[in-house]
């Protein structure tokens, strides 16, 4: 159990199961990296294992298409002051803008804290290794619930993972009680959030929160199958004190980054045993410092990680582009790859939450996002997975043994292994008073803005040579609350340089206004920067708002589109990777005549309709799945002026006829 070798990540876990697709993703994290998210349709498609280089780089083509066909599918809630501002600007962030869903805690001073993610596969039919008797079985849908510890981030912690999976009862008046919480979880989402859903992703969620109730989760194996061994608790969505610790226990461990008095105290208040107490707290040598002797009792053990295991486990870092990207204020998308990099500092050590009791010969695991503090139970939204099974393979000393001498000469790891005792300090922490107000100035700042419904809108100034356009934000001119004298607040769209940035004092009427923006430029994220000065100390805050976006141009996705393309090189490369799949077109690219005589100096891109005259006619033969996503691709580039300039005559003529041929076997093939 918790073995630390079986290391599984984020992008691993949200595989469909073959002969499946994805259909939609529901996910919750407390912070957000959008490069992080960026990078999650890969995960989704055949491109799941091209397109990114061992230094971390990915292709544009390959990025831009998993988001052309997944961005639709993905939805986040996330603490709406906790998105992460990105090192580097990226014009494929603008495909993220319906995917984020900025949310709040119910209660006040409360944070929207869980990391669930809901996954809802349908059968692939143009999957070549499906099943004859799976192709059939149309209406059969699975799940699979990812309960972590962990946010959306390229964070080095070490953290936890539950994986459910589950298939839909095809019986419609099936369903299973202990599903309950968790289909009333997702159902509530929606209600948590700033603004209102778009109609088809509201739809979407329901439609999930509702087959929920239906789906037969499969517990891990080692743990129990009975209904009572599988328990979801989610927290904070109700009027009502959820209490997951009841029942009489032997011992209790804890397992948290974030541990206060007033948390120890509650865990063991929901105990129906008299004398309750910790056996053995692991935390952040820090966090324990602040605890006040006496909270665990004389008898409990506390443990820390050992400093060679702080910060070990890695997540592919896929990150956005440079700065150049960007040249002069205005997206160029000529970079040949897109850089994959955190956009802030990576948390490290232990971020996993874990409670373990044993009671008899049986022991039961609570794994998911709540700390053992006090706010995670009465104020945050949380989401905890409880699981029971056998003491002997699930329990404390389960969990805590160190590996035997046979195991340490294979170079097998315990999670005994990775932990040391803790040593309180000979001295109490110096605490630093002056810092402590500068932060919750920036706090209180930072409050403030969440609390205010912006607004940015956006006017087209110029058409020639280029189009241009204003943006502006703003704030309902009621309840307005000044920041003078507190803080020093600015804001930029993501798309802007830092220096672009402007200051703001108050938070009602027009904020900020930017002048002549290309339309790549155009986005709803906006990175604010808080900051607090007294006597030569500073405390910076930094995050994204995502505002309602007003005024967008109804072709904007079509001209983000060929800000990616450019020109022809990169238009065949994404022609070829739709047919053939990324790494035969950067092959035949290398390899074809046609590049040959381009490096050479001869020749154009603009004669390359034949070398594309095979792949085509192979996917209207063997795969015409391939050719649906080319047929939304020149629709989206027919539909406009700069679209046909950049599709060649000789290319034109080649995809009208097979166009035809495709769309005339379409009633064949679906009747």
């Amino acid at each position: 159990m918790l073995d630390p070798g079986d290391r599984l990540l984020l992008t691993d876990s949200l595989r469909p199961p073959p002969g499946f697709q994805i259909d939609h993703v529901v996910s919750t994290t407390y912070t957000l990296d959008l490069v992080t998210l960026l990078t999650l349709p890969l995960s989704f498609t055949l491109f799941a294992s091209d397109g990114i280089d061992e230094d971390g780089r990915v292709d544009p083509i390959v990025l831009l298409e998993a988001l052309r066909r997944h961005a639709g599918r993905i939805t986040v809630f996330c603490d709406a002051g906790h998105i992460a501002v990105p090192r580097r600007r990226e014009l494929l962030f603008a495909h993220l803008e319906d995917s984020v869903i900025g949310v709040k805690a119910r209660e006040e001073g409360g944070r929207f804290h869980p990391k669930v993610t809901v996954v809802r596969y349908i059968p692939d039919l143009n999957d070549q290794s499906m099943a004859e008797e799976e192709q059939a079985r149309e209406g059969a849908v699975r799940y699979r619930l990812l309960c972590a510890s962990r946010n959306l981030t390229f964070d080095r912690s070490w953290d936890t993972m539950l994986v459910l999976d589950g298939e839909l009862a095809s019986d419609r008046v099936r369903a299973f009680a202990r599903n309950r919480p968790l289909s009333s979880f997702i159902e509530t989402l929606p209600r948590l959030a700033r603004g209102a859903l778009p109609r088809t992703r509201a739809s979407s969620i329901k439609r999930i929160a509702d087959e929920l109730l239906r789906v037969q989760f499969e517990p891990p194996q080692g743990f129990g199958t009975a209904m009572e061994d599988l328990v979801f608790w989610p927290m904070g969505i109700e009027d009502r004190e959820v209490r997951p610790f009841t029942g009489p226990f032997d011992r209790f461990l804890v397992v948290s980054p974030f541990v206060n008095e007033a948390g120890i105290e509650r865990i063991l208040q929901m105990s129906t045993e008299e004398n309750a107490k910790i056996f053995a707290l692991i935390s952040r040598p820090e966090q324990l410092d602040k605890l006040p002797n006496g909270t665990l009792g004389k008898d409990s053990t506390c443990l820390v990680l050992a400093d060679a295991a702080d910060g070990e486990p890695t997540e592919p870092e896929i990150a956005t582009g440079s700065d150049e990207q960007l040249n002069g204020g205005e997206a160029t998308g000529t970079q040949d790859t897109v850089e994959v990099a955190p956009s802030e500092a990576q948390l490290r050590g232990l971020h996993a939450k874990l409670f373990v009791a044993d009671a008899g010969r049986y022991a039961r695991i609570w794994t998911g996002s709540a700390n053992a503090t006090d706010a995670a139970f009465t104020k945050n939204v949380e989401f905890l997975v409880e699981l029971r099974g056998k003491k002997s393979e699930i329990g404390i000393d389960a969990l805590l043994r160190s590996s035997s001498a046979e195991e340490r000469r294979t170079r097998q790891i315990r999670f005994g292994d990775l932990l040391a005792k803790y040593h309180p300090p000979d001295e109490p922490a110096i605490v630093d008073r002056v810092q402590e107000e500068l932060e919750r100035r920036v706090e209180e700042a930072r409050r403030a803005i969440l609390a205010t419904e912006f607004e940015a809108s956006v006017v087209e100034v110029a058409r020639e040579p280029k189009r241009l356009y204003d943006m502006k934000l703003v704030a309902p001119t009621s309840g307005a609350a000044s920041l003078t004298g507190k803080v020093e607040c600015t804001i930029r769209p993501i798309s802007l340089l830092p220096n672009d940035a402007k200051p703001f004092t108050v938070l009602c009427g027009q904020l900020a206004s930017f002048h002549d923006l290309g339309l790549e430029l155009l986005t709803a994220f906006w990175a604010v920067s808080v900051t607090a000065r007294t006597s030569g100390r500073t405390a910076t805050k930094g995050f994204v708002l995502k505002v309602s976006l007003n005024g967008i141009p109804e072709d904007r996705q079509n001209m983000l589109l060929l800000a990616m393309l450019s020109n022809r090189e990169r238009l065949i490369r994404y022609l070829l990777m739709l047919l053939e799949g990324p790494e035969a077109a950067l092959r035949k690219i290398g390899d074809d005549s046609i590049g040959e005589r381009r490096r050479k100096g001869g020749g154009t891109w603009g004669d390359f309709g034949l070398p594309l005259l095979e792949p085509l006619l192979r996917a209207v033969a063997v795969d015409p799945s391939r050719l649906e996503h080319l047929e939304r691709l020149m629709h989206d580039l027919e539909g406009t002026a700069e679209g046909q300039g950049l599709l060649p005559e000789s290319f034109s003529a080649v995809w009208a006829a097979v166009r035809a041929a495709y769309l005339e076997r379409q009633p064949r093939e679906k009747g």
